[in-house]
This record gives structure tokens, sequence and C-alpha cells, in this order.
């Protein structure tokens, strides 16, 4: 479904699971095949914390906390004045909270010389209508904010707002730019392009921030060469850190990446990230209502040392990994299929943390440190996410963008633990089932996706149940 220029991915019913969907795949004698589930698809339990933290008081607490933080829904004059959503929830809602985004939430400018994404909204266009009434009683006041909140500037028929003419200008957005490919003529010759981004699931993100550097530039180390990731080196806190979160490897801590995204995604200003984007809409009112305001930061330390950045941060860090399901016997024999197909060169199945996280996990922004109780249960656990949260060259799979050290065919290894919550597939949602995923894998992944297209449709399902159920 289109809506306002950008693509909206929808999920269908919890049962229309990818092994529902047409299979299609290149063997020698078939082009493509259909399959039904034999059960429907479990999606029980996503979203829970860590069974150590309902163990312990304080760190349940901070989790529920930053649970509400994370889906409280923000509002003028905070938010702003461009922005891409209201809510961490909104954009990390499947199928719970926390999970990935139902459609594309982001979009990246090839030609952007400014740092982030293009803001979808703007506080200059966000309300509507005026005062409203409901029979004698006035209701709204101040106007509605709409709904998707105004339009976007991905739409075609948007009359663009101050602030997003600047928006524009700034990114070089336009919405008729072709989706990058690195493979184009036109890509070649220089020509801007956009791509965009779906948000993925932050389930088991504690554990995975507990990795250390060290095991991870051992583990790229110790990869086939032709599948060898490499390690991107971010700047964090004064300390120079190996990078595992967004599809690029921006960041390396929880803390920097709820910053970041508190600022860019929903453009409020923090601890972190005390400057403002655009000034675009500042001491302005539509219908009564102040757009924007020259506070900073508009997310400020409380007396307990958290701001919500730091909320957000210990709800993700206490989130449990995706359950995962019993083993049918296909699921047993694609397991094997994925180890033989040369999957886990870059799909990681274990990873373990180390044996003391707090040596390296920031501090909130008002200086505390993580719980012993939390530092022991994110302790020399053993998890099994299925990445090695490393940079690959994806060839023709890759955004076209760039980022730091990841060019434009880099991206990271998506974690496959809980794959069968998901609607779309890869970083744009451009496949519609885990087959097509795997197939349009390129660059280091084309010899793992050859592979899999050779198989018979019954070992591809066999994989595909496999998927399903970690």
């Amino acid at each position: 479904m289109i809506v306002g220029g950008i693509c909206l991915l929808t999920a269908g019913p919890a049962s229309a699971g990818p092994a529902n969907r047409k299979l299609h795949h290149q063997s020698n004698d078939r082009s493509h095949h259909s399959f039904s589930a034999p059960v429907p698809i479990n999606i029980t339990g996503f979203g829970a914390p860590l069974p150590a933290v309902t163990r312990s008081y304080a760190d349940l607490k901070a989790f529920s906390e930053g649970q509400i933080n994370f889906k409280e829904v923000e509002t003028l004059p905070d938010v702003g004045p461009i922005f891409n959503g209201v809510s961490c929830a909104g954009c990390h809602s499947q199928p719970a909270i926390g999970g990935g985004g139902l459609f594309i939430n982001e979009v990246r400018v090839r030609n952007n010389q400014a740092p982030g994404p293009v803001h979808l909204f703007a506080a200059d266009n966000m309300l509507r209508g005026g005062w409203q009434t409901q029979g004698p009683a006035t209701i709204f006041p101040s106007g509605v904010e709409s709904e998707p909140l105004g339009c976007q500037i991905t739409s075609p028929g948007c009359a663009l707002s101050a602030c997003q003419q600047e928006e524009k200008s700034r990114t070089t957005f336009a919405w008729n730019l072709p989706v990058c490919d690195t493979t184009s003529p036109d890509y070649a010759g220089g020509g801007n392009c956009i791509v965009g981004r779906a948000a993925t699931a932050v389930f088991g993100f504690g554990l995975v921030e507990a990795v250390s550097d060290q095991a991870l530039i051992q583990l790229a180390d110790n990869e086939p060469a032709s599948v060898q990731g490499s390690v991107k080196f971010v700047t964090e806190f004064g300390q120079q850190r190996v990078a595992r979160f967004g599809w690029k490897d921006d960041h390396a801590t929880l803390r920097a990446f709820s910053g970041d995204a508190y600022l860019n995604e929903m453009g409020i200003t923090n601890p972190d990230n005390s400057a403002e984007i655009s000034s675009c809409a500042l001491n302005q009112y539509q219908f009564g209502v102040l757009l924007q305001t020259r506070a900073a930061p508009e997310d400020e330390t409380e007396g307990d040392g958290r701001a919500d950045i730091d909320r957000f941060s210990d709800f993700m860090r206490a989130l449990s990994p995706p359950p995962v399901l019993p083993f049918t016997e296909s699921a047993r024999f694609g397991s094997r299929l994925f180890d033989q197909l040369g999957c886990g060169g870059c799909h990681t199945a274990t990873l373990t943390t180390a044996p003391n996280p707090a040596s390296f996990i920031p501090p909130t922004t008002g200086g505390i440190p993580i719980s012993s109780s939390l530092n022991h249960a994110l302790s020399s656990q053993v998890f099994h996410p299925y990445s090695d949260f490393l940079l690959h060259d994806m060839g023709s799979l890759g955004d076209g963008i760039t980022s730091g050290s990841a060019g434009p065919t880099m991206m990271r290894t998506a974690p496959l633990w809980g794959l069968r919550a998901k609607s779309t597939f890869l970083h744009d949602g451009r496949a519609a089932d885990i087959a097509t995923a795997i197939i349009l894998h390129d660059g280091q992944g084309k010899t793992a996706s050859q592979a899999f297209q050779a198989l018979s449709a019954s070992r591809q399902q066999a994989l595909i149940d496999f998927l399903s159920s970690i």
C-alpha cells in the first residue's frame, strides 16, 4: 500500500507467516512452488524481560519504567520541528513493543552531506482544523494533530511547509529520486538516489551490547576470507568501540543508539545530542500551539540520574531474545542445510557475552552504572542471534549510502532470531518472504544464495522451517 509516497508494508494475520507464501527460486526444473505451514506461527513471549530481571525488583522496575517511556507519545513543542515519528514504539512494534517496523520509517539520500535521515514530517504542518466541538462542548481547543502527522515530504502531492522546504534543500531530497542501485550506470556516474529503511527489532540487544569488542574483532579474524566481515570502529563517550547497532553499524552502545534516535527520529534534543537539527519553527504558533522552543536539552537528566534516553536503554538492555520454537524434523534438517550452504559464515549462530560487561557499558547521563544484578544477568551468557554484527560487502543488495567506514555496498549482518515475527525482510522491506530475502543476497552472500536456489523445493522448505523456528 502506498501512502503519501512511502510504501507502508502492512502485516497480515498472525497465521500468514513466511511459510504460507509462495516461494520463488531457480532450480533445475521448476521456477516456483507453493508451501503451507503445518502449524500456526507462534509469537508468544516476544518483548519479555530477561528471566534474571524478573527476579530483581529494582531491575524489573527500571525495565517497566523504560518500557513506559519507550511507548510514550511525544507532543509539541518538544517533538520536532522535523521528525519521523512521535514514539519509539511507533516504529518498534512488531510483534511486540521493542520489535521491528511494519513500514519504511526512514529515508536516506546518497548526496546528502548533512548527517541523519530525511525527516518525513514537520511541526509547521502537523496541526489542522483549529478548535473543534462536540455538541456544546469545545474539544481540541488548539487544533488536531493530523494523521499521519501532516503530509509527508515524500508525497508528490504534499504542499511543503517552510520546515520541509528547508529539509528538502538541506538533504538534496526529491520525491522522484530512484532507489539506490549500486550496479546501475546512473549510480556509477554519481547520480543521486534514495533508500528506505525499516526499524530493526531490539530484542536481546542487551546481550549484544555485552559482547566485548575483542570478541567481535576475533570473530572477524576467524571468518573465512570469502565471507570475512569488517569491524567498524566508532567513538562514543570518549572511547573507541566496535559498532554493532544499526543497518550500517553506526553505534556500539545502547545509550548512543537511543540518543541518536531521539534526536534524528523524533527531533528531541537530549544530554548526548543537545543541538537542534533545525530552528525552522522557532517561536512559531499554529492554532495557539507553540511549535518549537529554544529549550535544550528537551530531554533532561532527572534526579534519579536518568534521562529518557537512559530509560530507553534500560528497557532495551533488559529485553529477552526472541523465544525459540521446538524444532520439527524438517527444521532440524534445515539447520544442517543452513551450515552446509555457508549461511553461518556471516550469520553466526552463537556468541558469548563478556565476564564483566559493566566495565565497558557506559553509565547513564547522570553517571549511574548498570546495577550489579543486571551486570551479573548479562555476564558470560551464551546466546544465539545468528549474526556476527559485522559489516559485509553485499554487492547489489547494498543500500548505496556511505556511513563512515561503511561504504555503499556494506551492510551489517542482520540477526535472524525472531525472523518468524517479521512481515517483510531486508533493510527496506523489499522482500515479502524469507525465500526472496535469501535469493536477493549478493556480494559475499551470493554463493549461499545460489546454493539455496539449487535446492529442491522440500529442502528449501526445510531451511525456511528452521529459520521460522529460531
